[in-house]
């Protein structure tokens, strides 16, 4: 009996997959080669010369994961808490609430498969009087925190202007 996708067996696609697989690994020339370019072993594409796979990583996959991003998390409270800026704020918080919070957001903001469920930033924020100094030097940790866990030079200004859009939720000046 065929299935819908035309096979004569179920296991027919993985057997045609372990196939090409086979087929790559003994040298067959891969498709693409030859004189219209394509791309190469390493990744990259012979007609543009960049690395199409690290243009394709998302923010996210480029910070470490998850794993990543709880480096960065722990480095970025840290920092905020001895802040004396913006240390007030966290008087009294649950960092460990914060901190796990605070990873599944960036995960999101990043393009990670996390989805925030909490409240809002700015019924978080609403009321605490936080003004744009007290933001901009939670920008400054953020910064200091992703240059300690050595994220690079891309990745930080990416995060960082993702931080920035959400000053409005954050900051009570204007609202």
């Amino acid at each position: 009996m065929r299935s819908s996708l035309g096979w004569a067996s179920p296991r027919a696609p993985a057997l045609v997959l372990a196939l090409g697989m086979a087929l790559a690994a003994a040298g067959c020339p891969r498709m693409g080669s030859g004189a219209g370019g394509g791309l190469e072993p390493d990744g990259s594409d012979s007609r543009a010369g960049g690395s199409l796979v690290e243009e394709e990583k998302s923010l996210y996959v480029r910070l470490g994961g998850v794993d990543g991003i709880r480096a960065v998390v722990d480095e970025m409270v840290g920092r905020m808490a001895a802040d004396p800026r913006i240390q007030g704020f966290f008087a009294g918080a649950d960092f460990r609430r914060l901190k796990a919070q605070m990873v599944v957001e960036l995960c999101e903001l990043s393009g990670g498969p996390c989805r925030y469920r909490g409240r809002s930033l700015r019924r978080v924020h609403d009321g605490r009087g936080i003004r744009a100094a007290h933001f901009d030097a939670m920008i400054e940790d953020v910064s200091d925190a992703l240059r300690a866990v050595q994220i690079g030079e891309r990745e930080r200004h990416e995060l960082v202007a993702i931080l920035r859009n959400l000053e409005a939720d954050v900051v009570e000046a204007g609202r």
